[in-house]
């Protein structure tokens, strides 16, 4: 069930953004994040491949239609992009979402607009309506109520979108996420983690939602620097000039005015 829970701690806490904004990034996640920085430029590029078809997105279209469209509350521009491009390059056969919503509207419009093979699995207890429509399958339950063996059947080069609660707690998704299906799930599995910054931290803005999820990511990465490969990290791309303007052909046409060029997705993959 929706709603809001009161959570007393014994601890006054100082929220406020350790890095970034002012102060220099994580110096080490930085570093791990930029080498990579031409891997990014490359991807980017063969976006553009499918400026035809992502310029046929409207701008606009009403809030519970099926379709999706660039302005919206949910999914900045740089992140639809992404999300869309990657489906159609990799083909995968399987799409898994932890949280179901206007992301699984620009999976469908890719799938629909490129004849793919993908079939969406949508994890959501709550998912909105029109989502019915579009899901080829939807469990109807937190992640922490699943069945995790739904996550063996997923195999190389197919996804994993996880865009939850963000905030990791005793049994939360986020939990459960980085101790019971990361370790096992299988190499080159695409997983995609939203509203992630790094290698700067959550804004003063963020502060009051107390999210967690990027400080676990963060962890993983400088864990596991040789056994994870990120394949796009949307947030650094959105402040690095060079690399965000390579979609300006994109970004400069009249049919995207008002998009948010910006993005905080966070794509990676477990590596050999």
């Amino acid at each position: 069930m929706k709603g809001f829970q009161l959570i007393l701690i014994d601890y006054p806490m100082k929220s406020f953004p350790r890095y970034g904004y002012g102060k220099p990034p994580h110096q080490k996640l930085q570093k791990i994040i930029s080498n990579d920085r031409i891997e990014y430029k490359k991807i980017l590029e063969k976006f553009l491949n499918f400026k035809e078809k992502l310029l046929k997105i409207p701008r606009k279209a009403p809030e519970k239609s099926i379709d999706p469209c660039w302005i919206n509350n949910y999914l900045p521009g740089l992140d639809a992009i992404a999300l869309y491009s990657l489906i159609v390059m990799y083909n995968p056969k399987r799409y898994f979402e932890i949280g179901a919503g206007y992301s699984t509207k620009f999976v469908r419009r890719a799938i629909r607009d490129h004849g793919l093979r993908t079939k969406i699995i949508s994890i959501d207890p709550h998912p909105r309506l029109e989502i019915s429509s579009i899901s080829d399958k939807i469990v109807r339950k937190p992640l922490e109520d699943v069945d995790l063996r739904i996550f063996g059947k997923l195999k190389a080069d197919d996804f994993l979108f996880i865009d939850g609660s963000h905030r990791c707690f005793m049994n939360s998704d986020v939990a459960v996420v980085f101790l019971d299906i990361l370790p096992y799930l299988t190499d080159n599995v695409l997983i995609h983690f939203h509203d992630i910054s790094l290698p700067i931290d959550y804004s003063s803005k963020q502060a009051s939602l107390y999210y967690s999820e990027q400080y676990l990511l963060a962890v993983y990465l400088l864990a596991k620097e040789n056994r994870v490969k990120i394949i796009l990290p949307n947030s650094f791309v959105s402040r690095d000039m060079e690399l965000n303007s390579v979609l300006d052909p994109l970004w400069n046409n009249p049919k995207m005015k008002g998009t948010h060029t910006s993005g905080n997705s966070f794509w990676i993959k477990k590596i050999n």
